[in-house]
């Protein structure tokens, strides 16, 4: 059975969000406490948009392993029980919807973009690579990269689509109007720095510096795209010499000040500037916004400019739920088959004892030219019966929903004569 205890930046603000954010060491730390606690295994997936706890947990205990998850969730970020109300709870059929839709990227604040699903990939590696998921997981998000893959193949939900990087240069360019004459800092060489500076370049941004914590990181793409690299002890220093500032690290502390920011304006006296934080948790702390010509947003104030892309595919959402339903309905189908996996196997096992016991009376009537034809014969009209019963078995149990009548299976062939 699976589970999934989630918030977004539907259901929580960024000061929300940011008390849950995961890292790979987090993941690697947390989640064997939950198998501990009696959960067969859990794949976490944080972005600084949400953070989202699939989990594979044993039937008879679903409000037990629910209850317990939160506790220990809200224990582990030593958060009060209060911001239970920012979080969601799915379960099944609702849960891998969600999963598929997130996949999709029709549960982004930027409608069908495709970072997520590097996000996803992401998170699952990790609980691959410290075996903390359970074939049920493993299925439930493969099919979930095959549904974000057929919808962005079969509709126009990607086409058009805007990322948080695009948000953020386009917020600066209305701000500033003319980025080729700001020369930006970039503060963080992840895949979102890296797109951020390509949507900089496209805006004519052609004096920028790149500054990472790994200085390497920093060099390379500084490199690739013929700008420059600082190390990071430079920070306060290419501040004053940078109108706009775009962090997007994953610090779980404020790199950026309100002091620092205070020395700095001194000394680019008073030169406004704009700050564009992409992180969660934030990389630039709230307050320096109180600073005089001192602009700060974080990724909360980008819906503006994201929802204007929303109308030019709007109309492609219902097509893409159409392909999401027959995804939930397949995954479905299976998980409810592995209940019969026993009744199969009982059936299976049971057909053969009558096969052998019938057949050993059978061939000690037999000449010896006959046994090999007559072993042969038994085998195939066991195997024609197995197939037949598993086939009748499927469609009496509605492929293993209906528990009532497995049990009775069960019992049925619980004993060979």
């Amino acid at each position: 059975m699976i589970g999934l205890l989630g918030l977004n930046h539907k259901t929580a603000p960024i000061k929300v969000r940011e008390k849950f954010v995961f890292c790979e060491e987090d993941v690697k730390r947390f989640v064997p406490q939950l198998i501990d606690a009696g959960i067969n295994g859990a794949i976490v997936v944080s972005t600084c948009n949400r953070t989202e706890i699939y989990f594979d947990y044993p039937e008879k205990d679903i409000f037990d392993c629910t209850s317990t998850l939160a506790k220990m969730l809200f224990d582990w970020r030593k958060a009060d029980k209060s911001v239970g109300a920012h979080f969601y709870h799915k379960f099944q059929d609702e849960a891998s919807q969600h999963l598929f839709r997130v996949a999709s990227g029709l549960d982004s604040m930027a409608l069908g973009e495709y970072q997520i699903v590097g996000q996803l990939k992401d998170a699952f590696a990790i609980a691959d690579k410290y075996e903390l998921h359970t074939p049920t997981l493993i299925r439930l998000f493969n099919k979930a990269f095959e549904a974000g893959k057929k919808v962005r193949t079969e509709t126009a939900l990607s086409k058009g689509a805007v990322s948080i990087s695009y948000a953020a240069v386009e917020l600066a360019n209305k701000k500033l109007h003319n980025l080729s004459s700001h020369p930006t800092l970039l503060l963080g060489a992840g895949q979102t720095g890296e797109l951020t500076l390509q949507n900089l370049l496209k805006k004519g941004c052609n004096q920028f510096t790149i500054i990472n914590r790994t200085a390497a990181k920093a060099q390379e793409l500084a490199k690739r795209y013929k700008g420059v690299a600082r190390e990071f002890s430079e920070l306060q220093n290419e501040l004053v010499h940078n109108d706009i500032v775009v962090t997007s690290t994953a610090s779980k502390k404020p790199l950026i000040t309100k002091e620092m920011v205070e020395l700095v304006m001194i000394e680019r006296q008073h030169k406004p500037m704009f700050f564009v934080d992409l992180s969660v948790p934030h990389n630039v702390a709230p307050n320096v916004a109180e600073i005089e010509n001192v602009f700060v947003n974080d990724i909360d104030d980008l819906n503006a400019v994201v929802d204007k892309t929303f109308d030019i595919r709007k109309g492609e959402i219902e097509k893409a739920e159409a392909i999401i339903a027959e995804f939930v309905t397949d995954f479905s189908d299976w998980q409810h088959t592995r209940n019969l996996t026993t009744t199969f196997q009982s059936i299976s096992d049971n057909f053969k004892k009558i096969n052998e016991a019938e057949l050993e009376g059978f061939i000690k009537r037999q000449s010896k030219d006959n046994t090999d034809e007559a072993s042969m014969y038994a085998d195939h009209i066991t195997n024609k019966f197995i197939r037949l019963m598993i086939k009748n078995v499927k469609s009496i149990t509605d492929n293993g929903r209906k528990k009532e009548y497995i049990e009775l299976v069960n019992d049925l062939f619980k004993l060979a004569p």
